[in-house]
């Protein structure tokens, strides 16, 4: 370990080298995430310089009011979802009677499902003892010369 310590702190040339080849390994291992993060933060300016040109009146007078407005419209959507998951919550709880009707669903599905593949597989069975012989294979018909059964 030593040694290779050494050689890089001597060679300048092998410690640029190993260097840039880290950082090519990891440009390829985060390649996606980097291109992903370039998008939305060229997506982000875009829509920001659109409304900066666009509505210069409306656009907070400092980047302290911008801040604090983001702040308040997070939280209004934040109480808005969890409001949303309690509803969803009880409409879908045990007590009430749509829990028991999509229960109830769920199984006469099940039910349906196991007496098709019994009767599928009791089809399959009786097909097999009624299968016919092999038919011969198509051959050129002298007269016509097409492929059809001589």
């Amino acid at each position: 370990m030593e040694g290779i310590v050494r050689a890089a702190t001597e060679e300048p040339f092998l410690a640029i080298g190993v260097c840039l080849v880290a950082l090519l390994l990891l440009y390829f291992f985060f390649k996606r995430l980097i291109k992903f993060l370039l998008i939305v933060v060229l997506i982000a300016i875009l829509i920001g310089g659109y409304f900066y040109f666009e509505h210069p009146e409306s656009r907070p007078a400092t980047l302290k009011d911008a801040v604090e407005s983001a702040r308040n419209e997070a939280a209004r959507a934040l109480d808005q979802g969890q409001e949303a998951y309690r509803k969803g919550k009880e409409l879908v709880g045990k007590g009430n009677g749509l829990y028991d009707k999509v229960k109830e669903l769920i199984e006469q599905a099940k039910a349906f499902l196991d007496k098709e593949i019994d009767r599928g597989k009791e089809d399959v069975k009786r097909e097999k003892g009624n299968a016919g012989p092999v038919k011969k294979p198509l051959e050129k018909n002298p007269k016509t010369g097409d492929g059809r059964r001589v």
